[in-house]
């Protein structure tokens, strides 16, 4: 198979290495030294400086070889995806798999907004994977969602079996939500565990949140049981209770003031630039039936501080 990763990042260059060698896999990126270093000593030492890649895999900043491409991995920043689709000529047969995590241009699901342009089969994959695990070939599981189960055992047959766990779901649109939330809450638990650092308080949190996204779930009209998946729970336990996860870590030094009420802070995170959209589409008892998202989002409009936002979360 002809394999296409976008984005030579983290990522995707984990998610290359793990693709069985007998795939033509190219990474593609704009970053000519990640090129030249892939190409000529198996490395990507901006990201992995020890680790030598699968043989199969080369890159490039040639779009044109995409267009021979059976499959597609979207791993770039969601916001520059719509852009970089409407640059490519894909065949029919295609299937565009999306990795990236995050609303696309105009708030849309990136899915949604990609099927707007073009008309091949998609899929996204999700789940609680960080790169710097998954590209020294620890067992690594996501949600691979597709309409048609076909695509997913065969998504699934592209990966090396002892790397790579899988389960499925025909939930699109939940596994591309889950995505989002699960950084917006992973926020609110390393805010909490700033204050406290209790593994008592952090699972009360932790409980409360679980069952706000889920209700988040059916506001939004997708399956709730969606949040059983890898791409669900999993992934939110992971970024909410790791510290190498930026959200959480986000959580933590807000919870500590190093950044205050205000959001507007150099690290770029897809759950801070979500929580205004999703509060925009909900409704006022929707607010009310949400208490935990409601009060983060006070908390970045400097409605509330974190002391009053962190007693908040714990009694009410």
């Amino acid at each position: 198979m002809n394999i296409s990763i976008a984005g030579g990042g983290a990522f995707g260059t984990a998610l290359a290495n793990a693709l069985i060698k007998e795939n033509s896999i190219t990474i593609h990126t704009r970053n000519k030294q990640v090129i030249a270093e892939i190409n000529t000593s198996r490395k990507n030492p901006s990201y992995f400086p020890n680790k030598i890649l699968s043989k199969a895999i080369k890159a490039t900043d040639d779009l044109q070889s995409i267009s021979n491409a059976d499959y597609l991995f979207l791993c770039i920043p969601s916001n520059a995806i719509i852009d970089f689709m409407k640059q490519l000529q894909l065949k029919p047969e295609c299937v565009v798999i999306n990795g990236a995590k995050g609303f696309g241009q105009k708030g849309k699901f990136i899915p949604d907004a990609i099927a707007e342009i073009i008309p091949n089969r998609l899929a996204s994959l999700k789940g609680p994977s960080f790169a710097n695990e998954f590209i020294f070939e620890i067992p690594t599981s996501f949600t691979i969602a597709t309409s048609d189960i076909s695509d997913f055992q065969n998504i699934k047959s592209l990966f090396r079996s002892n790397l790579a766990v899988f389960d499925y779901t025909d939930d699109i649109r939940g596994v591309e939500l889950l995505s989002i939330l699960k950084n917006i809450y992973a926020i609110i638990v390393g805010i909490v565990d700033a204050y406290y650092n209790s593994s008592n308080v952090r699972f009360l949190v932790f409980t409360k949140a679980l069952n706000e996204i889920k209700r988040i779930l059916e506001i939004f009209s997708v399956k709730s049981d969606t949040i059983f998946r890898y791409a669900g729970i999993g992934d939110f336990g992971l970024t909410s209770l790791n510290d190498l996860s930026r959200n959480r870590t986000l959580g933590l030094l807000i919870g500590k003031g190093f950044f205050g009420q205000n959001p507007g802070n150099p690290i770029v995170l897809e759950g801070v630039n979500a929580i205004d959209h999703i509060y925009g589409k909900l409704t006022y008892s929707q607010h009310s039936e949400l208490p935990y998202f409601s009060q983060l989002h006070n908390l970045f409009n400097n409605r509330i501080n974190v002391k009053d936002f962190v007693n908040y979360v714990i009694y009410n």
